[in-house]
């Protein structure tokens, strides 16, 4: 069993593979990471791991900007000292969410869950990859490509590399195109539109905007360690990346 830990406190790191080590006596730490960046780096590197264990605040924010740069398939468990994150992490693909100080017995636990799941998914991998196969038959493309946009009487078909960027509009979603012509959707959230597109493509700036990358002109530092984003066509309000997101979204500009 592969294990990457994402860290940034040497000493919380180093018992921490203590703990694992004496728990799984077997089990190899591949890797340890102290940032978000070093995280992205190691996760898109072709070796892969079996599971994470991952501290929630690095050195440069929040390890959740992790999944919006990497298609994390990997098994998580969180290890923090802050409760306020447990919803947001059984969003991703989290098995166990552990409060520091951890110590054997919860560590223990979590890993006898994580050991579940996997045999769980052994024995339904046949069916599952079936399933996967069907997907690539049927559907075509993993993320959508276009959108049907009803107007007067017809259906526009209209693609997504086409809009610069998406927003919400007295509670509707609507896209921009680079033409600057504005479009009403028929998805209810950012959220719903997000699992959709490509996420090279398209950034999650705030709760309020989708971001084409190609939408992008310049990136300037605004006060506080967040990013103002300026687009083309411009909206008509400023597009603001929290301190928390601005590394990952410096990951993602890069990638």
């Amino acid at each position: 069993m592969k294990i990457l830990i994402v860290e940034d406190e040497p000493h919380a790191a180093r018992q921490l593979q203590q703990i694992i080590l004496e728990c799984r006596p077997q089990a190899v730490i591949a890797a340890v990471a102290e940032t978000v960046e070093q995280a992205v780096r190691l996760l898109r590197a072709p070796e892969g791991f079996d599971l994470i264990f991952l501290d929630i605040h690095l050195a440069d924010g929040h390890s959740f900007e992790i999944f919006n740069v990497v298609d994390v398939q990997t098994p998580v468990i969180f290890t923090t000292a802050y409760d306020q994150y447990a919803i947001k992490a059984f969003e991703v693909n989290s098995v166990d969410y552990l409060l520091k100080p951890v110590n054997l017995e919860i560590v223990e636990k979590a890993l006898m869950k994580f050991e579940k799941r996997w045999q769980e998914a052994k024995s339904t991998a046949a069916v599952i990859d079936i399933r996967k196969l069907r997907e690539l038959l049927f559907s075509g493309a993993r993320y959508r490509e276009n959108f049907l946009i009803p107007f007067q009487d017809k259906l526009l078909p209209v693609a997504v590399k086409d809009i610069a960027w998406f927003d919400v509009r007295n509670g509707r979603i609507a896209g921009t195109q680079f033409n600057n012509t504005s479009l009403v959707l028929e998805e209810r959230s950012i959220d719903e539109l997000m699992e959709q597109l490509d996420p090279w493509l398209f950034y999650r700036a705030n709760r309020q905007y989708l971001i084409n990358r190609y939408a992008i002109k310049t990136v300037t530092h605004h006060f506080n360690g967040k990013l103002l984003a300026s687009l083309q066509p411009a909206p008509t309000e400023p597009v603001i990346i929290s301190r928390e997101k601005a590394s990952g979204f410096k990951i993602w500009m890069g990638s």
